[in-house]
């Protein structure tokens, strides 16, 4: 008996100690930040020879890609899409982002896709 309340002690820690580390990361960077790229590519196989370039970029940045592609999306009301390429990338925190926008990702988008938008969001704690 003594070894089973010993063991579960020890798992309780880890437990606790892990989830404290978890929130004192979250409050140290921030929430994660989610980035809607949304382009109307004519040249798609030229973007497309351009694209490890970016995703080099957004891969060192934590940038990871949710959704998304070349004729992806799909309006379900309002005015249909303008775009033919819609990407969404999930960022750890808003300073993450940063160093992607400043790092090469904005200028990528300015060269590429210059009528792109693009626009970021704070994501949400599940409840």
């Amino acid at each position: 008996m003594r070894k089973l309340t010993t063991a579960a002690i020890g798992a309780a820690c880890f437990v606790f100690g892990a989830g404290g580390a978890t929130l004192y990361t979250h409050a140290a960077t921030g929430s994660a930040v989610y980035n809607v790229f949304e382009a109307n590519i004519t040249d798609e196989d030229a973007y497309k020879k351009a694209l490890p370039e970016v995703q080099k970029i957004i891969k060192e940045n934590s940038g990871v890609y949710l959704a998304g592609g070349f004729n992806k999306a799909k309006t379900d009301f309002g005015k249909p899409e303008a775009g033919n390429r819609f990407v969404i990338i999930r960022y750890d925190s808003e300073a993450a982002f940063d160093k992607f926008w400043n790092g090469g990702g904005k200028a990528w988008i300015e060269k590429y896709a210059p009528q792109a938008r693009s626009v970021r969001v704070e994501g949400v704690e599940p409840k």
